[in-house]
Parts: structure tokens; sequence; C-alpha cells
């Protein structure tokens, strides 16, 4: 009895003392730096259920060469890293995302075509989403060309995707959703059951 009211004081003081305010870490206003322009343009794009925006970087000047260069570096590693998170998330998306991109670089026919807005849109998603699972829900994304369309600008771009990667594209049976919420505690094991079928 006595050692149960020790734990609940113990508990009680401590939540009391975690929840206390600390004044001496508090922001002070000279972190903050102000930007005089007001007219840049932040608003990009906007697509499907996503807004492109972009930032500025006030004091990118300041800085010296070698400082650059290691936000450069620092840059391209995390590029090097997209990659990983890309077949991560599910094992064919790096063939999708490879034939998509080359589709988009060298396709050289009507680009004003509503299946090619259809199209760019969908890239544009599987970008945004580092696949062909939404970023947020997970679901898969349906694209809104049809599959002869996709099928006509890989044979005018010379770019090869068949097999399951191209069919899990528009086929709404196989991997409807990533499953990575089921998984929330041991992400790692959803991916290794994702990759290693």
């Amino acid at each position: 009895m006595k050692f149960k009211v020790i734990i609940v004081a113990f508990l009680t003081v401590t939540m009391f003392w975690s929840c206390k305010s600390e004044t001496s870490n508090s922001i002070s206003s000279n972190e903050f730096i102000e930007t005089t322009s007001n007219d840049f343009p932040y608003f990009v794009e906007q697509f499907a259920d996503l807004k492109i925006l972009r930032y500025q970087i006030p004091g990118w000047n300041d800085l010296s060469l070698k400082e650059q260069k290691l936000v450069y570096y620092l840059t391209q590693a995390g590029l090097s890293g997209r990659d990983i998170m890309w077949n991560m998330n599910y094992r064919h998306n790096l063939k999708i995302r490879t034939a998509l991109e080359q589709v988009y670089t060298s396709f050289s026919g009507d680009k004003n075509t509503d299946n090619w807005n259809s199209f760019e849109v969908y890239l544009k998603r599987v970008w945004f989403s580092n696949g062909i699972h939404h970023h947020y829900s997970n679901a898969k994304i349906k694209p809104a060309f049809s599959e002869d369309y996709l099928k006509s600008l890989l044979d005018e771009t010379s770019t090869t995707l068949e097999g399951e990667a191209f069919e899990i594209i528009f086929n709404g049976q196989i991997e409807e959703s990533n499953l990575s919420t089921l998984f929330p505690f041991f992400p790692n094991i959803y991916y290794l059951l994702r990759y290693y079928r």
C-alpha cells in the first residue's frame, strides 16, 4: 500500500515538473530573418491534391564558397538516397519511374492533348509521392489515361516497361494500397515482405 502511494506521488510530481514552462529557452526575435521582397513567386504549380511551393533562402549569398559547396554535396547525397526510398516504397517504383521519365523527356508528339496532360499529372504525382502509392493515404494512384495510350507512348519513345511493373499501374486488383500502415511499429518487416516476394 505504501509502495503504491510512493509510485503515484512520484509519477504526479514527474508529470507536473515535465509540464512546467521554460523561459530560458524561448526564441528571441534576433533568430528570424526578415525578407523585404514581397513579390517573390512562392506558388509554382497545383495539380490533383497538391500545391508546389518554392522558398527563398535568405543569406545564401553571405555563405562562403566552402559552405555553399557543403550544401551542394549534402543535396547530392540526399538525391542519391532518394532511390533507396523509392525502392523501399514499392519494388517496381524505380522501373516505373525510369520508364515514365524516359517517355516524358523523349516524347516528341502532340503535348496539347488531354491524354498527355493526364500523363503529366500522373507523373508529377508519382514524383511527389516517391512512387505509385499516395504519399499520405497509401492508396495506389490511378492514372486518368488509358493503358493503350501508355503503350503508344512507350512504343514511340522506344521505352521498355512490361510484365508486372506495367500491369500494376492499371490493374486495380494488384497492390491497391501500400500496406505499410499495417506495420507501424515494424516498418522494416513490411519492406522485407514487400520487396522479397
